[in-house]
């Protein structure tokens, strides 16, 4: 049941993202060639119409993106291997340094951290958590991210956790699911599906994942592999 749930995930995410990015892409042109060629003849809240039609369609554009990369993850043939976490982990935070040097993070890896798995989907795993936490400490002129392992519940589980805008413990299992979000738009870009494609990396895996937070004091993410 469980495999033919993922070809049909996988069937319709490939029809909504090739079918559907051309009509979109339509869109998002006419409307750019009417703001460039025509901005005369309108009035600004003609411009701001056609400005409003064009940030939908790049809207909906991302929503099929990840919807697309959720069921990529979702079929993916699986590799186990050993993975060093701790050095994909050092590589997702120099990529991010580099992003914005003007930033003040520090980031706390743990050294030699490893584990069973498919080595490209865990590094998934990792980016869409580091770039989580990368993103919520933005509006903190410092901040920290750090990934290790800790006891939880009398078991070692992995853990990012960061000091960024956090979340009210009420909404935890919200978390996960596809397109949740916990922050307006304009507060924080994005789509909501980030946290839904680790959940669905580290099932894959056999492993678990869960979140703990509280407003404006950070979040932590802990999982099993």
């Amino acid at each position: 049941m469980s495999e033919a749930l993922d070809r049909e995930l996988a069937a319709f995410s490939y029809s909504i993202y090739h079918d559907l990015r051309a009509p979109l892409r339509a869109i998002d042109s006419f409307s750019e060639a009417l703001e460039e060629e025509y901005a005369d003849k309108l009035d600004e809240q003609g411009l701001d119409y056609l400005r409003r039609v064009r940030s939908a369609a790049a809207r909906m554009e991302q929503l099929f993106a990840a919807f697309h990369k959720l069921s990529d993850v979702s079929r993916a043939e699986l590799r186990q291997e050993r993975v060093n976490l701790s050095e994909i982990a050092q590589s997702i935070a120099a990529t991010l340094r580099e992003s914005d040097p003007r930033r003040d993070v520090t980031f706390s890896i743990e050294p030699d951290l490893t584990a069973e798995g498919d080595p490209a989907l865990l590094r998934v795993a990792l980016e869409q958590l580091f770039e989580n936490s990368w993103k919520f400490t933005s509006p903190h002129a410092t901040a920290s991210i750090r990934f290790g392992r800790e006891e939880y519940d009398g078991q070692r589980v992995f853990v990012v956790c960061d000091d960024g805008a956090g979340f009210d413990p009420k909404y935890a299992p919200k978390l996960f699911g596809p397109f949740q979000r916990l922050h307006g738009a304009k507060e924080f870009e994005g789509v909501g599906m980030g946290l839904a494609i680790v959940r669905r990396i580290l099932h894959r895996h056999g492993g678990s994942v869960w979140a703990a937070g509280e407003p404006e004091k950070g979040v932590s993410i802990y999982f099993t592999l």
